[in-house]
């Protein structure tokens, strides 16, 4: 029996498990386990044949779910029906493996499956019913940062802390200097840093003209022909024209925005004509933190349409993310923002009654008295909460549970906080204590720099990162065996 089954880890942490009959190994779509000192490998393709006891229409659903991650990584909507069929009978496949196994927990190497392949053995943990282990990388530390686990079951909706106790790291420090340098007015320092060179739309060109250029190069070389890939590999990213059409539309759009935004003083004049308004903080789009974790709210219009169900009639201000300026970087390659952002996007929120305000629109003291902050599951919660003060998270935030974090009906339905300001402040250490206990002794070091793409390099990190992983395996152990 192999309770547990680690994705794609790390070559450095994989010799640490391989010939543990305990633990199976999932990379290159086959899985690997031991049985009786001798290695088995199984690869995940088509099933032979589909229990009777599988609800297909259920899996077909989560799938369908996970749409706007095809819409973000695949250009060929002509080969989505096709390869929704490959999906599917990849995920029968795995789950089944799964049950063979006696797989219980599922641990990923990342916050959350925001890619297409680990999105499908999310919705296979979940048809086999095991539970799935996130390392999510927390905004506190700076290096080396920190991880913390989190699980859940049938859903991201049901997505919740693990707090075992994985390792002696107490973050109370950390926790308050996150709260100071919000209080300083300055960034955090986790942030990606944005240059002229990643929102300069000549240089963005320049990228789609190279990108061209090597697909040109790659097809008449016929690199790779006749490889025979697996079929969840089979999809196709956009091509150079999408690509160029795809940033001609952000431009156009951002500049729809600026031509159609209010500014700070016409903003400030609202506000005092319309007493207390909710201002929308826009996301860096297409990005994890509103796909999967913004849950049944992926996009702002989703946000805007739920507030005005739940009886909000006011003026909704709409702050866009600076972010949405980058088209290409280091980091990401090409932001594909334009997959999320068009004219007709900024006209329909207008339409719902938005009213957009300057991207370097301040939350002053004077204007926090009457403006109530919304996101999706944006880090301005976490900052606001640690100075005692609600946010609106529509989404499904890892801090869900944190002092003055309230959900969609909680802030605009029946005797909802943004009717009582009231219920806007509380006492501002509560939000510094909830984090502190929270996370302390639940982290774990995260040497090989997930979420950031840069490995600490450090021995001392990686000796701490292996120690830390290895208690977060014995408590799953020990849960699974209780």
């Amino acid at each position: 029996m192999s309770e547990i089954l680690l994705i794609e880890p790390y070559e450095f942490l994989a010799n640490e498990y391989r010939g543990n009959n305990k633990y199976a190994i999932y990379a290159e779509k086959s899985i690997a386990y031991w049985s009786a000192g001798a290695r088995q490998t199984v690869v995940i393709a088509y099933p032979g044949a589909i229990p009777a006891d599988l609800d297909i229409d259920d899996i077909k659903a989560r799938i369908h779910w996970t749409m706007p991650l095809w819409f973000r990584w695949m250009g060929q909507a002509d080969r989505y029906e096709d390869f929704q069929h490959s999906c599917l009978l990849f995920v029968v496949c795995l789950a089944q493996e799964m049950r063979t196994l006696g797989v219980k927990s599922v641990v990923f190497f990342t916050g959350v499956a925001h890619h297409i392949e680990y999105s499908l053995i999310e919705v296979a943990c979940q048809i086999a019913g095991a539970q799935q282990i996130y390392l999510y990388p927390m905004p506190f530390f700076a290096s080396p940062s920190r991880l913390l686990p989190v699980v859940q079951h049938a859903s991201i909706r049901d997505r919740s802390i693990l707090a075992v106790g994985v390792s002696d790291k107490q973050v109370r420090d950390e926790v308050i200097a996150y709260r100071d340098n919000h209080l300083a007015a300055r960034p955090p320092q986790l942030n990606e840093k944005i240059d002229r060179t990643a929102t300069s739309y000549g240089y963005a060109l320049a990228r789609v003209a190279i990108f061209g250029a090597k697909a040109i190069a790659k097809a008449i070389s016929r690199k790779n022909a006749g490889v025979v890939r697996h079929p969840i590999d089979e999809r196709k990213d956009y091509d150079a024209l999408s690509i160029l059409r795809i940033v001609r539309q952000q431009k156009r759009a951002l500049e729809y925005y600026l031509r159609s935004m209010i500014d700070e003083a016409a903003v400030d004049r609202l506000i005092e004509a319309e007493g207390s308004l909710p201002i929308l903080y826009a996301h860096y789009q297409p990005e994890a933190s509103t796909f999967p974790e913004g849950g049944d709210y992926p996009t702002h219009l989703d946000v805007v349409i739920a507030m005005r169900k739940l009886g909000y009639r006011g003026k909704i201000l709409y702050k866009e993310h600076p972010g949405s300026w980058i088209y290409y970087s280091q980091v990401v390659g090409f932001s594909r923002v334009g997959l999320c952002r068009s004219i007709e996007y900024y006209r329909q929120l207008a339409a719902l009654g938005c009213v957009f305000v300057p991207p370097t629109y301040k939350l002053s003291e004077a204007r926090g008295q009457k403006l109530l902050p919304v996101t999706v599951t944006g880090s301005i919660g976490v900052e606001r909460s640690m100075v005692g003060l609600a946010t609106c998270c529509a989404g499904l935030p890892w801090f869900r549970g944190a002092p003055g974090i309230y959900d969609l009906a909680g802030t605009f339905g029946e005797a909802g906080v943004f009717y009582d300001q009231r219920r806007w402040q509380f006492e501002p250490m509560e939000g510094v204590e909830w984090f502190d206990r929270t996370l302390s002794m639940n982290t774990i070091n995260n040497y090989p720099g997930i979420g950031t793409g840069v490995s600490s390099g450090s021995a001392t990190d990686k000796a701490e990162f292996l120690s830390d992983f290895a208690e977060l395996m014995t408590q799953l152990d020990n849960h699974l065996a209780a």
